[in-house]
């Protein structure tokens, strides 16, 4: 074999490794976990509780799923259903945005409190830099008035396909102008 044929195998290979952990780096997930602030009674009969938090622009990728995990003091009204507490996690303030509606039911019990755990696929493929709004009401009639003591969201996201593309073209043609370079710098045989 020639060494010219040699040394572009080099090259390529080496550009191909570059390029491959480039790749590995980028497209790693990422969870974000917010405890917004808000919580309180949410009254029976209709009456809405709302708290709302924004993610300043500080997330550089999109969303693959979103976790929701609200606690409440008593589980009276965590039923499951259309009698019970009922749940809107909206992404966004303007009409029209993403939201997903839900029925609260409990998941699990710590320290008395009653902890409400769900996974949205809604709104996977999003910008998860906005405001996020947390609306509840109660529908049931037990008398009992239910809180919530605490909220939080994780955001699972991975780089857009975009900025995956980018970073794919700049390292080849990085390594093409490398390449270029190094033929013309290298000696031939």
């Amino acid at each position: 074999m020639n060494a010219s044929f040699m040394n572009n195998h080099t090259k390529l290979t080496v550009l191909s490794s570059l390029l491959a952990a480039l790749l590995s780096l980028s497209a790693q997930a990422g969870v974000y976990q917010y405890s917004p602030s808000g919580s309180g009674p949410i009254p029976q009969g209709g009456t809405v509780f709302s708290t709302e938090f924004t993610i300043p622009a500080s997330i550089e990728h999109v969303i693959t799923s979103v976790e929701l995990i609200l606690t409440f003091n008593d589980n009276t009204s965590l039923r499951g259903d259309s009698t019970g507490i009922q749940g809107l996690l909206n992404l966004g303030t303007d009409a029209g945005s993403p939201s997903k509606g839900f029925f609260s039911d409990v998941t699990r019990t710590s320290h008395g409190n009653r902890i409400y755990d769900l996974t949205f696929s809604d709104f996977n493929g999003l910008d998860p830099n906005d405001t996020w709004a947390l609306v509840l009401w109660d529908n049931s009639t037990s008398g009992i008035e239910n809180g919530l003591v605490s909220w939080s969201l994780d955001i699972t996201a991975v780089p857009e396909p975009v900025t995956l593309a980018l970073i794919c073209f700049g390292a080849l043609a990085a390594g093409i102008k490398l390449t270029a370079w190094w033929r013309k710098s290298s000696p031939t045989c």
